[in-house]
């Protein structure tokens, strides 16, 4: 529906001489332009908007033996299309439901979307379209292994940093493509595109979910606004819950969190029990065992788990711990730390970690 500023705007005159004529200030002319070509098509290139056409010239063959050509941002259109959206509601339009299979081989897949940092950019993996085209790859070929596997349970898991926020380091205020609530809303709408897609596999699934440092309300650089509960990953697994209890096609799926004031989420799936940590209380990637071995002391949770799952550090790595127990880092698929691989000339490889669990052992892992 057009305004009605938009609709007296003489497109014969300036910018100025329409504020006048209308009563407003050349900011608002300008701001209602933008609105009112936003969602405009090109003339020719119909399924294209008028905003990501960059430049043109002649390239399809009309009638008249002329040539037709546009050149358009693909990126910028793939990120406005991510982020089309008011609320999970749109998101889930349309969504057919389909009876989950019932026969199994009896293990749980574990899918870990870790260490996503939405909102990163200007690094040499890009920004915040190509950490989700990498994301909804990964869905895919998880897809794909579940087809052909038939888990009887799948775990996805958020393990932390889902959003790159801005009060970590200085440089997010300036470097990022998003600001905060739409690095939230676009995880939040990135991992409901994901439970429809994994619905359907496996007659039980679960939606893990951990605190973590990016993830943390903050008041200032580094300043802790809450709890450890005060975290934007944890709020959006709420919202998920809410959005899909009662939902046809979804009334299969649950919900894992850690206990209120607690940093560590347990579950118990095939024989096995699992243990999901962000992982940044660890002095390093190679202290995990000692971590773990302070909260078996102490009968923290997930003191007793057989698979100690952890993110932060961006890259995959198993650690044998004690007695037939593992520790199991999950890769990253954000758009990489420019500044870390500067540092140390070290870089991993990008995407969602996978592993398949039963009776207590791991198996089938790969990033992917």
């Amino acid at each position: 529906m057009t305004c009605a500023t938009c609709t007296n705007i003489d497109t014969n005159l300036s910018n100025v001489a329409n504020g006048k004529l209308l009563g407003v200030s050349e900011a608002t002319i300008r701001r209602h332009l933008q609105h009112k070509d936003q969602n405009k098509t090109d003339s020719f290139f119909t399924d294209v908007p008028v905003e990501f056409i960059t430049s043109r010239g002649k390239s399809v063959r009309l009638p008249d033996g002329s040539w037709e050509k546009i050149s358009f941002a693909p990126n910028a259109m793939a990120l406005r299309e991510a982020l089309s959206y008011d609320d999970l509601e749109r998101a889930l339009e349309g969504f057919v439901a389909v009876d989950p299979p019932t026969k199994s081989t009896g293990h749980t897949a574990t899918l870990h979307a870790a260490d996503l940092q939405i909102g990163k950019a200007n690094q040499r993996g890009g920004g915040t379209p190509e950490t989700l085209a990498r994301s909804m790859q990964s869905f895919k070929r998880f897809v794909l292994l579940c087809q052909e596997r038939k888990p009887e349970h799948i775990i996805l898991s958020d393990n932390g940093d889902c959003i790159e926020n801005v009060f970590n380091v200085p440089s997010q205020l300036v470097t990022n493509d998003l600001d905060v609530p739409a690095q939230i809303r676009t995880f939040r709408r990135l991992m409901i595109e994901g439970m429809k897609l994994l619905a359907p596999l496996a007659p039980q699934i679960t939606y893990v979910s951990v605190p973590s440092n990016h993830g943390a309300f903050r008041t200032g650089y580094k300043s802790q606004g809450g709890t450890v509960d005060a975290d934007f990953g944890l709020d959006i697994s709420y919202q998920l819950e809410d959005v899909l209890a009662g939902r046809d096609g979804f009334e299969h799926v649950g919900f894992v969190r850690p206990d209120t004031l607690e940093e560590t989420a347990v579950i118990e799936s095939s024989g096995t029990r699992l243990a999901y940590h962000h992982g940044h209380q660890s002095a390093g990637p190679n202290a995990h065992g000692k971590w773990w071995s302070n909260q078996d002391h102490g009968r923290r949770p997930g003191w007793d788990a057989d698979i100690l799952a952890v993110a932060h550090f961006h890259s995959m790595r198993v650690e044998h711990s004690g007695n037939g127990r593992w520790i199991i880092g999950v890769s990253s698929s954000d758009a990489q730390s420019d500044w870390f691989t500067n540092r140390t000339g070290e870089s991993a490889i990008q995407g969602m970690t996978t592993f398949d669990v039963k009776d207590g052992q791991w198996s089938n892992l790969a990033i992917i």
